[in-house]
């Protein structure tokens, strides 16, 4: 056993190690655009493997690091990656109904554990500044969870630097941390597919299927599929994910549709459904596909997207 483990045997010492880890955590809002530029390419390098020209980029992935630095849009990006602000968004573009029904919002963890014996026997927590599967919590029989057993845990969602207010995305610098509760979804094999439309100034290219989905600290190698916008499947990878075949979504051709309605306002967005057998909903919007942070099999699709991506670069 590892001297940190055994230290934490010890009452009180876990909390002061996480203590002073977060207050060692570096918060990227408090260093120039310059700084973090640097940073972002040291990391991009690290992970991709290049350096990239971020006042000139190319590819898909490379656009997007010009994407999180430097664009601002009309002032509505807070609204389109918070999850909770979000909804009212997608409301005022395509009226009600059209989002996971909402059971709560929270700012303060006591407010939650307040509320916590009205919430239902089942839903979905969630931070509302998070991605990629991260602070998402299946709450599947209330009544046999303890909520002091989850306490730590949310309270960490509600810290800013745990959060992407901490990151490169400009859009999320000014969000407020907030936990959110809603209506639990369930599909095929008790697993929700997920559709993404990849969309340029408003019209989709193409969409990638998640077919699993999995908590934190549980396998991520999911299969990713992508398919074109005829719903021919492509023999396309990206980053570590296997490939799967689906059948075409009920409500596929109302995807399309929505897809162009909400992605016309940007160069470009990828818009998220949820496909229930009983209705569509708006998952989300999401302006940083994976942070462009992993690579694609074959690059040329990398290359194709890059030449769909076309960005107000002034500079």
């Amino acid at each position: 056993m590892s001297i940190k483990n055994l230290l934490k045997r010890i009452p009180g010492v876990e909390e002061c190690l996480e203590h002073f880890a977060y207050a060692r955590k570096l918060d990227l809002r408090s260093l120039s655009q310059e700084k973090r530029i640097e940073m972002l390419m040291d990391k991009y390098e690290r992970i991709v493997g290049y350096r990239m020209d971020i006042y000139h980029p190319i590819t898909y992935t490379e656009k997007l690091q010009w994407y999180k630095t430097f664009y601002k849009g009309d002032g509505n990006l807070e609204r389109v990656v918070d999850k909770y602000l979000f909804k009212g968004y997608i409301e005022e573009k395509l009226g009600k109904g059209h989002t996971v029904p909402l059971i709560g919002v929270w700012e303060n963890i006591k407010d939650l554990e307040k509320d916590w014996h009205q919430l239902p026997e089942e839903f979905c927590l969630k931070s509302t500044i998070q991605s990629d599967g991260n602070y998402i919590k299946f709450i599947h029989k209330k009544s046999s969870t303890s909520f002091g057993m989850l306490k730590r845990e949310l309270k960490d969602w509600l810290l800013p630097k745990n959060t992407l207010a901490n990151s490169f995305c400009i859009a999320y610098h000014k969000s407020k941390p907030r936990i959110i509760a809603e209506q639990y979804l369930e599909n095929v094999k008790d697993q929700l597919y997920d559709y993404k439309f990849y969309c340029f100034d408003g019209e989709p290219f193409c969409c990638c299927v998640n077919t699993q989905h999995f908590e934190k600290g549980k396998e991520h190698t999911f299969p990713i599929t992508y398919y074109d916008i005829d719903w021919n499947m492509l023999d396309v990878k990206s980053g570590v994910h296997e490939v799967e075949k689906c059948e075409k979504p009920r409500h596929y051709e109302e995807m399309l549709e929505i897809s162009r309605k909400l992605s016309k306002d940007f160069p470009h967005v990828r818009v998220d459904f949820f496909d229930t057998d009983e209705k569509l909903y708006v998952a989300e919007l999401t302006l940083y596909p994976g942070g462009g942070m992993f690579k694609y099999q074959p690059e040329e699709f990398n290359q194709k997207m890059g030449e769909l991506f076309k960005l107000p670069i002034t500079k």
